[in-house]
């Protein structure tokens, strides 16, 4: 009995210490969780500015495009604010009401209310325990107006920069601004986004409201995207994809169409079950689980192909430092990889990947660098010291192979001294408006497209490591199979004593060529894959360091399985012993 304990105490220690030498120690990943809250203005100048209601499509785009198990919501505001879509977890069904309340959405208001608005949406310190990035988009064309009197328009002025606005700044939540014509506040809203680290933008008419809409949403919530062939109007789906959405600007085609990777025809008519067919009077979004792999493309005359979302295996995890700063001031990007689950990706499967970073002014491109991910920590990128102000574009490529996913998102460069007086009146006859004394603000011209960035893509082989992970493969039934097994010999251990030592032996055996399979299964991966595009989806590693990264890898799994086995088997023996024990007293 001795010998059993002291047996059973040896094995414990060195099944714990296997454990830990197996799962080395990974840093914490970086939190995707948004919480997003749109405030639109409804106030009776929006007639003018927006005469053909283009708010409602942009909108509802917008709406379309959060990620899922975001949190959101949506109010509108002109005296007083109103709820149009309850703030609540982002599914399809929220999606579909979203669509419909925003085609309710008119301007019927006699005031602008600002600090109202954001009051009624402000969070709390709840929402800022839950670990979630906390932002607000604020569209509107007017200045704070809440009374016929201009003192009380100024004391509502002051409360929204002072105690409202710093409720926002306390749970560190950032509030993009846009506004509708240049008519509006600038100097307001610019306060209003750089005191909270958002940005600020002005959309010339209500035809550009889309593209500002989605800028916003691009530096509020990781989208990941795939580049767009403009002459073909097409675009690919790699294999991993479990789903995407697709916008398209109609232009007056409302039978869009597209082909998919099988060069089917794909419509909204019939209704498929996997596709969410979102149509607005100007854009069509198209949703699509487990896309078909391979090429698609529109098939439409006037139609245009305005992005692709995609949702994969493999997650984008990011944060940047500041999206304002001042001349002169540095600023970085995080960015770690991860799977579908928010785990990191190993060591293994980060083999290839690099990151990419370009930044552009508009017009002309004014930093570019690339660099190899880090292992089991954020990957940084020191963003360049910029000395001119201004708003510059960055698109972040994380790229292996084939397979590119890129990121968009805003830098706005403010400069260190406030504008004199005679800018600040040059400015306000140019624009006939006025503009608070203090608050300097920067007048930005009708926003320019950045050109597309040319990113060279490889052939490069993935590793085996990501093909297993991108690919249904058959290592993760192997691997249920292991975890059931040993629970299976315990259960006929009970009810059969007398063949405990075969039966033990068996599992053993069984265990250990299933152990080994995924292996194997790794092996032959490749040759079961008849895609050329999964080939060219990922990771470039010579041969010598995929025997070395696999044999280690299955090593570690043999090894600690083995320990595993060792301690049911230790159970198994003690539950065995008692038995006799038992027998013998009963027949005394």
């Amino acid at each position: 009995m001795f010998k059993f304990h002291a047996m059973r105490s040896i094995s414990a220690t060195l099944f714990i210490a296997l454990l830990a030498i197996s799962h080395p120690a990974i840093s914490k990943p970086l939190s995707n969780q948004m919480d997003i809250r749109v405030l639109i203005d409804v106030s009776g100048s929006m007639k003018k500015t927006d005469p053909n209601n283009l708010r409602i499509p942009a909108l509802q785009v917008l709406t379309q495009l959060l990620p899922k198990g975001s949190k959101a919501g949506v109010w509108q505001f002109a005296n007083t604010p109103k709820v149009v879509v309850p703030h609540g977890e982002v599914d399809a069904q929220w999606q579909q009401q979203a669509a419909l309340a925003s085609q309710k959405i008119s301007s019927t208001g006699l005031y602008t209310d600002i600090g109202a608005a954001l009051t009624a949406a402000s969070f709390n310190a709840q929402d800022q325990t839950q670990a979630r990035q906390l932002h607000v988009i604020l569209l509107t064309d007017g200045m704070v107006d809440v009374s016929k009197d201009a003192a009380q328009n100024a004391l509502a002025r002051n409360a929204l920069l002072e105690p409202i606005l710093q409720q926002y700044i306390n749970v560190g939540a950032r509030v993009h601004t846009v506004g509708l014509s240049y008519r509006a506040d600038q100097a307001t809203l610019s306060a209003i986004a750089r005191r909270t680290d958002g940005l600020f933008e002005v959309a010339e008419d209500a035809d550009q409201l889309l593209d500002i809409f989605l800028r916003a949403l691009d530096n509020t919530v990781v989208t990941q995207q795939v580049a767009v062939e403009p002459i073909e109007q097409s675009f690919l789906v790699e294999q991993g994809i479990e789903s995407m959405t697709v916008v398209v600007e109609k232009n007056g085609d409302e039978n869009i169409k597209f082909t998919d990777g099988k060069q089917d025809i794909v419509t909204r008519i019939p209704a498929i079950d996997a596709q969410i067919w979102q149509s607005s009077s100007t854009h069509e979004v198209v949703t699509i689980q487990d896309p078909t792999p391979g090429t698609w493309t529109l098939i439409s005359d006037t139609a245009i192909l305005k992005r692709i979302n995609v949702v994969g295996k493999i997650q984008i995890l990011l944060q940047q430092s500041h999206q304002n700063i001042k001349v002169g001031q540095r600023s970085y990007i995080d960015v770690q990889l991860a799977n579908a689950k928010g785990e990191l990706l190993s060591a293994a499967q980060l083999q290839g990947f690099k990151l990419e970073v370009a930044m552009d002014n508009g017009d002309k491109e004014v930093f570019a660098r690339k660099q190899r991910f880090a292992v089991d920590k954020k990957t940084r990128m020191d963003l360049p010291v910029l000395n001119q102000p201004g708003m510059y574009n960055l698109n972040i490529a994380v790229i292996n192979g084939s397979l590119v996913r890129t990121i968009n998102r805003s830098l706005k460069v403010h400069p260190l001294v406030a504008l004199t007086d005679t800018q600040r009146d040059a400015a306000n006859n140019a624009l006939n408006m006025p503009v608070a004394n203090e608050v300097a603000v920067i007048v930005d011209t009708a926003p320019k497209k950045s050109q597309p960035i040319l990113i060279e893509v490889s052939k490069e082989k993935p590793s085996k490591e990501l093909q297993a992970l991108m690919l249904e493969s058959q290592v993760e039934q192997e691997a249920t199979a292991v975890v059931n097994e040993p629970a299976a010999v315990i259960k006929e251990a009970d009810t059969a004593p007398k063949t405990i030592t075969g039966q033990i032996v068996d599992a053993v055996n069984e265990l250990t060529a299933k152990l080994s399979s995924p292996a194997q299964a790794l092996e032959t991966l490749p040759n079961q894959t008849s895609s050329d595009t999964v080939n060219e989806a990922a990771i470039s590693v010579q041969d010598d360091q995929i025997v070395t990264n696999q044999s280690m890898h299955w090593r570690w799994y043999i090894v600690g399985g083995a320990a595993f086995v060792l301690l049911i088997l230790l159970v198994i023996l003690r539950r065995t012993n008692k038995i006799p024990e038992a027998k013998t007293q009963t027949k005394t």
